[in-house]
């Protein structure tokens, strides 16, 4: 009797198998993670840095107003004596040049760069130009000469310089100028006011 209840409980349990054999598993400590990602980053091959499409420049059109004339001639009708003409000549084909502080290259200028491809020398800024023009008064200016501001007369401290083209007014009270500025963006010749702060000057060679 007891062998067969034994025996009916035998049959009612689970059949038993035996478990698959399964490798244990062997979690890396955090040191030693971080140390394999150090070496993968290493070994990985290095990925080039994305490029912007390369795309031509637009231009950005000057302010209103302050648009050269193609059709000018900023010769006609003037007995420039030929430095001066030849100086005058380069302002004018130097329109349109960006603006670019720092800048001495066709592809961007400041304003003393640009008075400096004008006037034929070597690089200059707005507190060196002293040392190789002579001042003149307000009343001699001639095309050619430069109006310049020097850092420590500018209260920004920036400095600006401007060729002088001629007078617009008979009182002398306005002028046409040929200048590089951060507000026009572009090399332009213009009509502007008088500033008594900025200093007339004359190349050297010219004032001999």
């Amino acid at each position: 009797m007891r062998a067969e209840v034994a025996d009916g409980i035998r049959r009612s349990l689970p059949e038993f198998r035996v478990r698959r054999q399964v490798d244990p598993v062997v979690v890396p400590s955090f040191a030693q993670q971080v140390s394999e990602a150090l070496i993968r980053s290493r070994s990985a091959p290095a990925v080039a840095p994305a490029t912007a499409p390369s795309t031509p420049a637009t231009a950005v059109a000057p302010a209103p107003g302050l648009e050269p004339s193609a059709a000018y001639d900023p010769l006609r009708g003037r007995n420039l004596p030929p430095e001066r003409a030849e100086m005058i000549g380069k302002a004018h084909e130097m329109l349109g040049i960006p603006y670019l502080r720092g800048g001495d290259t066709l592809a961007g200028l400041d304003c003393s760069a640009y008075l400096s491809r004008v006037w034929g020398v070597s690089r200059q800024t707005t507190d060196t130009l002293p040392g190789i023009a002579v001042p003149v008064a307000k009343e001699d200016l001639l095309p050619g000469d430069a109006l310049n501001l020097p850092t420590w007369k500018d209260a920004d401290r920036f400095g600006h310089v401007r060729l002088f083209d001629r007078w617009a007014d008979p009182e002398r009270t306005r002028m046409w100028v040929y200048e590089e500025t951060a507000v026009t963006r572009y090399a332009v010749h213009r009509v502007i006011d008088y500033d008594p702060a900025y200093q007339p000057l004359r190349l050297k060679r010219l004032a001999a």
